[in-house]
């Protein structure tokens, strides 16, 4: 990436002085910053979407096939709930975050071709799906770098990049008239309480973003050129988690779950 872009990158990530980007509906929202960032529709501390026109909120209507309430509600729920999962790959990547609890460790590669073949699947059937993952990882951890993607750090999940979305698509239904602030806060809410304790990091969720839009897009068919045409989000997950640049993830701590007082005062 050129000078110029790592220059005018933090102003695609600047937030809106009129919600808070300390608390824990700051904390919340910037579940959806990678997707909000990447439409974009507005700050990413912002639930209402500001930057969405009326072209803008025409055309997220038309794509996501959103005409009513009950529509966008419905479209939240699948994202948040069914994700776009597959169940081959949701098994194959089990099976490398059962080997990590019992090796302590990141399994190699053969170790998980191996524990993928000792539940009954097969190697050479499994084996792109496995280089696709890692591949992801290895571009993700050079560009990024490897002080902030480090080796432990790996995907366990392909779900961040649908529960991103279900987060950003909570703040373009404010925008396209279907709830208010409060409504959409108390879903937002919903969607980090039921789902962060699938993740262990800001890092560790980015990468599983990242790895979820590469797969869905190239259908699970990487080549040379997947990562360059799926995968430029990394740009935004750099910024968003390096301190010297304010990043959100950098200043915002990633709880497992919610406390007690976080529920009553949003719930």
């Amino acid at each position: 990436m050129s000078p110029t872009s790592w220059f005018t990158r933090p102003q695609r990530l600047a937030p809106s002085e009129r919600f808070s980007t300390t608390d824990t509906e700051a904390n919340e929202i910037a579940l959806g910053l990678l997707q909000i960032s990447s439409l974009p529709s507005g700050p990413w501390n912002d639930p209402t979407a500001p930057s969405l026109g009326p072209d803008d909120r025409a055309l997220v209507a038309e794509t996501w096939g959103i005409r009513s309430r009950d529509d966008w509600l419905g479209m939240i729920d699948h994202l948040s709930t069914l994700r776009r999962r597959r169940q081959a790959w949701m098994l194959r990547l089990a099976v490398r975050n059962d080997l990590d609890t019992a090796l302590g460790r990141v399994p190699t590669t053969r170790e998980w071709l191996a524990g993928i073949v000792a539940e009954g699947g097969d190697a050479r059937d499994a084996l792109p799906f496995v280089a696709g993952i890692e591949r992801i990882e290895r571009e993700v951890r050079r560009r990024v770098g490897k002080d902030v993607v480090t080796p432990d750090v790996y995907v366990r999940t392909l779900d961040a990049y649908a529960l991103g979305q279900a987060v950003a698509m909570t703040t373009w239904g404010v925008a396209l008239g279907y709830a208010d602030v409060a409504e959409a806060r108390r879903i937002i809410h919903r969607i980090n309480v039921d789902t962060r304790p699938s993740f262990v990091s800001w890092v560790n969720f980015g990468l599983s973003y990242i790895a979820g839009r590469v797969m869905h897009w190239s259908d699970g068919n990487l080549d040379a050129e997947s990562f360059e045409k799926y995968g430029e989000v990394w740009t935004d997950f750099a910024t968003a988690v390096m301190p010297k640049r304010n990043g959100p993830w950098a200043t915002l701590s990633w709880p497992a779950t919610i406390d007690q007082r976080s529920r009553d005062r949003i719930g």
